[in-house]
């Protein structure tokens, strides 16, 4: 099954019956015929079964090995190996049942963010979202209020692209926002699409909504913090530095004070 996520081609063969239809019921927006030379092409087999029960799984208990050159990130229901010519093993244990779809999901995500770093793009940790034809995410953890953004964005006409994870790609002069299908708990109508990123905010809970310029150094570490799968690398990959340091420079890094209210999107049309 190849895939166009909006400009980054993926493909994945070998997958199980029901993990295959499941995907392309789910990823049906970015089904796209076979390209010359996916960023991500990914060969998928089952191995030994997993030890202990399938109710412990947990899609944070992931342990990765990182490096330039390759990757290998591992949980208990899979792992998934990655080259740096983009080529990569994927197994998934048998008899996790109903989690060996979203084991595929997050070892397929896993290997897309390190391979992202390979042509200067990111999957970030953010929730985003596209008013006047130029999109803006916002960067945090979990409950530091991405899906009430997300929604209240939405209440006052902007569109949503993910509460939840994003993916930045470079263009000319700056960085795009791309439509993908990752997770959201807020419901997305995933499609293609890439914005122009007009900004990467940090959010701040309060009334009224305000902006407030955020220094470099500081925007540098809330994005590294805010780097799924990769972020460990930081002082062994020169890519990852250099990602860091080409968003900060080339798109405005603020912090947003807002409330569940939809009046910040003024602030961000203005940007």
């Amino acid at each position: 099954m190849d895939f166009d996520l909006s400009g980054v081609a993926l493909r994945v063969s070998g997958l199980p019956e029901a993990a295959a239809a499941a995907l392309a019921r789910d990823w049906a927006a970015f089904v796209a015929p076979p390209v010359g030379r996916p960023l991500l092409e990914v060969e998928v087999s089952r191995g030994r079964p997993v030890g202990g029960s399938p109710a412990s799984f947990d899609p944070k208990a992931m342990h990765a090995a990182l490096g330039p050159a390759a990757a290998a990130f591992r949980m208990p229901q899979g792992r998934i190996e990655v080259d740096d010519a983009g080529r990569a093993r994927l197994e998934l244990a048998s008899g996790i049942d109903s989690h060996e779809y979203y084991a595929l999901l997050n070892l397929l995500r896993a290997g897309l963010a390190w391979r992202l770093l390979s042509r200067g793009g990111a999957l970030l940790h953010a929730a985003g979202l596209v008013t006047g034809g130029r999109g803006v995410v916002l960067a945090g953890a979990e409950g530091s209020g991405k899906t009430t953004w997300s929604r209240e964005g939405e209440r006052g006409g902007a569109s949503v692209v993910s509460d939840d994870l994003v993916m930045l790609d470079p263009e000319a002069g700056g960085f795009a926002l791309l439509g993908a299908p990752f997770r959201s708990t807020h419901p997305v109508a995933f499609r293609r699409g890439r914005w122009p990123l007009a900004a990467i905010l940090f959010p701040r809970q309060g009334d009224p909504p305000a902006l407030a310029p955020v220094s470099p150094l500081l925007a540098q570490a809330r994005i590294v913090a805010n780097l799924p799968f990769v972020a460990e690398a930081l002082d062994r990959d020169d890519r990852l530095r250099a990602v860091v340091a080409r968003l900060v420079e080339r798109v405005p890094c603020r912090e947003l004070t807002f409330a569940p209210d939809p009046g910040y999107l003024e602030l961000l049309r203005a940007l």
